[in-house]
């Protein structure tokens, strides 16, 4: 019986020779016998290397323009490679320090996790939610600190699918809020106090930092207790109209912001463990994923939402633990 395979020769059936290799850097292969020689294609190892190669150009910083060839011709060769979506891993392992954050992609939001060193996963939703969060949560074990900004929905998340995990919120998003509130010129001396205060918690890296700033937070109070306590009147009170506000609202919410995130020990949670090294800022995430994912974005403008996602999964993926080729997703 012939024996036909890939190293055979399908006229005659003996075994085939390695005879160097062709213009293009293929393997040639000759049959002593009756001297028929060819190369013997691979569709499988074709389909990988040409999904590496889409990878690294979407991932890259070349524009269809730049490639070598026809920009119509790469777009055919590659259209399957859209729908070949990264696996997302889970191990199970419980890691001290998560940090999450989300970041719009068209009409869809990603709502992601990592540690200071890596991804650990993602979640598509279609906006930010208590529910759409703890759809990411629920996937692993709740860790022992979580780095947040703060957004109502992830802290409702984390109160129904991590509840026993401590918050430590991001210095630069309190710090945000609060300026938005006072302005960088406040007009009053509280709150030209308050903003100086708040511009303080980036002075903060030990007990004692944490326990001067408490200490002057308190000295505030005492002082202000009263300023922001003052409320206006309507001069002609109406039926369905408020009668009153507090005069220095934007004053009284910064410092209330304050005030909670303290009796929630939110402000300092990475002082309190100094065994664990906990990140003040949420600045691995909004430095090291969301601003490189806007700029591979904007590189590769004009993409659909589908083909934005994709990019956005292949970016996280490359971004995790151990990340494997990608001819192993096929």
């Amino acid at each position: 019986m012939k024996q036909r395979g890939f190293r055979y020769c399908p006229t005659c059936s003996t075994k085939l020779q390695k005879r160097g290799l062709t213009a293009a850097g293929t393997q040639r292969w000759l049959c002593i016998v009756c001297s028929r020689s060819g190369t013997k294609p691979r569709p499988d190892l074709s389909q990988a290397l040409l999904l590496e190669r889409f990878v690294a150009w979407l991932l890259g910083k070349q524009s269809q323009a730049d490639l070598p060839g026809s920009e119509r011709t790469w777009r055919a060769q590659t259209a399957w490679c859209w729908k070949i979506v990264p696996p997302q891993i889970h191990s199970g392992e419980i890691y001290p320090v998560v940090i999450i954050d989300g970041i719009r992609i068209g009409s869809t939001v990603c709502l992601i996790a990592r540690t200071p060193e890596y991804v650990i996963g993602w979640h598509w939703a279609p906006y930010e939610s208590s529910g759409t969060w703890s759809e990411l949560f629920d996937q692993y074990p709740a860790p022992s600190f979580v780095v947040c900004d703060g957004q109502k929905g992830i802290l409702l998340g984390l109160k129904r699918s991590w509840p026993t995990t401590a918050i430590q919120r991001c210095h630069f998003h309190v710090w945000q809020n609060v300026r938005s509130k006072l302005t960088l010129h406040p007009q009053t001396e509280a709150g030209q106090d308050l903003l100086r205060l708040t511009r303080g918690l980036w002075q903060v890296y030990g007990p004692e930092h944490m326990t001067a700033w408490r200490t002057g937070f308190r000295l505030w109070e005492e002082i202000y207790c009263d300023f922001v306590k003052q409320r206006t009147y309507h001069q002609e009170p109406t039926a369905g109209r408020r009668r009153w506000w507090y005069t220095h609202g934007r004053l009284r919410s910064a410092y209330n912001q304050l005030r909670k995130l303290q009796e929630d020990n939110q402000l300092f949670t990475f002082i309190h463990n100094p065994r664990v090294p906990i990140p003040r800022n949420t600045n691995h995430m909004e430095g090291g994923i969301n601003s490189q994912l806007r700029t591979k974005l904007k590189l590769h403008r004009g993409m659909n939402e589908e083909h934005q996602r994709r990019l956005v999964e292949w970016y996280l993926y490359s971004r995790t633990e151990d990340p494997k080729p990608p001819r192993n997703c096929l």
